[in-house]
């Protein structure tokens, strides 16, 4: 499981592994390491002490697990032997490298003994991205959506984040656009061609995504909210930018068989329908967030699926604070829906309006609250970080 860590502003910094292990792997006497909970301490074949093949973490974070790296010739039968022995628990293998990522018991570190086809035992550690606060997006000083939910005291005050998986229904994502490099699954499905290319060809996707999950302090555009968020690309609506909610519903339940922990519903209609309904207590069942935006009528309540219990209703609200005049009332939770500068096709970036653009800065929040082990306040209010983690949002005017 990927992890972040704490988002500073000390500048832009990526910990290569790479590099890290570059420093730590090398063979040396056992002298030069000195005690630490971090050190594997071990044992040769013939009972001598042996820390000539420990690497200890210096500098980073360890994880739980340990990776051991095997003899090219190991037998797997031998593999297996020596992992079951440690009582270990596979947690990965990197067959090409000869390396297999275990998870050991408790006190491992002190009571274990080296075959000689390991050549060489490593604790886990942590790799983290950091990034300028303010970030350096060139868009994002026209980005008052992020100010506005307080993005920069989020991003100072994250911890730990676990990775979230969020999934986009939508017409696709534009899954080579410049600010999502690295943020969109290689999985995913088009439920308006059967086929497993979901590119967005209309671009209403391609703006949701952007919001949870633009590369941040890249020099380019703009800057999601959600750092440690992946998309999910799930098309269920054709170029024109409607579809049928029988795709919309088979949607919903291929994300959440596949992985999805958030999925955004950036549609609707005011007509609800049983598939749907079913569709998103599969979801729910299986411990998905469903969040969809509430509708862009004006009425007084959510439109379908949005509607639906156990969904987060979501609508927008202008840069002053106040309601959107075209979003519906009744939702869950509140949050910025006009002029939302976000990506687009070819690409390209642009300014939008409608719940389709607050749904999708819930679900970043969302993202980023998962993440770290907590959930949303859903009470009607504007959503920020303050109240999303100290308390009750602040009402809405004109909701």
């Amino acid at each position: 499981m990927k992890i972040f860590r704490r988002v500073t502003s000390f500048g832009l910094s990526l910990l290569i592994l790479a590099a890290l292990l570059a420093a730590t792997i090398l063979p040396a006497a056992a002298s030069e390491f000195p005690p630490g909970d971090n050190i594997l301490r071990g044992v040769g074949p013939g009972g001598e002490a042996d820390s000539t093949r420990i690497a200890p973490v210096y500098g980073a974070q360890p994880t739980e697990n340990w990776v051991i790296h095997y003899d090219p010739n190991t037998p797997m039968d031998e593999k297996w032997e020596y992992v079951n022995r440690i009582g270990a628990t596979i947690v990965e293998r990197i067959e090409a490298l000869e390396i297999w990522v275990v998870d050991v018991p408790d006190g491992f570190g002190m009571n274990f003994s080296f075959d000689s086809d390991v050549e060489l035992v490593e604790q886990d550690f942590v790799v983290s991205v950091a990034f300028d606060n303010p970030p350096n997006d060139p868009d994002y000083d026209r980005q008052w959506a992020l100010p506005h939910i307080q993005a920069e005291i989020a991003w100072n005050e994250m911890d730990d984040l676990n990775a979230i998986t969020v999934a986009v229904i939508d017409t696709g994502v534009c899954m080579s656009h410049e600010d999502l490099v690295g943020r969109v699954l290689d999985k995913g499905y088009d439920f308006v061609d059967n086929d497993d290319d979901p590119e967005d060809v209309f671009g209403h996707g391609c703006s949701v995504a952007g919001i949870i999950a633009a590369n941040i302090d890249n020099g380019i555009g703009i800057a999601g909210f959600a750092p440690n968020s992946s998309i999910l690309p799930v098309r269920v609506l054709g170029p024109s930018g409607s579809g049928s909610m029988a795709d919309v519903a088979a949607g919903i339940v291929y994300a959440a068989d596949n992985g999805a922990d958030i999925i955004n519903l950036s549609l609707g209609s005011m007509v609800g329908s049983q598939v749907t309904q079913d569709a998103v207590n599969h979801a729910i069942a299986k411990g998905v967030t469903v969040i969809a935006s509430a509708g862009n009528s004006g009425g007084d309540l959510p439109g379908f699926p949005a509607r639906y219990e156990n969904v987060v209703a979501v609508g927008a609200i202008d840069p002053n604070g106040g309601r959107s005049s075209f979003s519906n009332k009744g939702g869950d939770i509140w949050a910025p829906g006009r002029d939302v500068h976000t990506i687009f096709l070819d690409n390209g970036y642009k300014a939008l309006n409608g719940t389709s653009f607050s749904a999708p800065y819930v679900a970043a929040m969302a993202a980023v609250l998962e993440g770290m082990g907590a959930e949303l306040h859903l009470d009607g209010g504007d959503m920020t970080w303050t109240c999303m983690r100290q308390g009750a949002c602040e009402l809405v005017p004109g909701s």
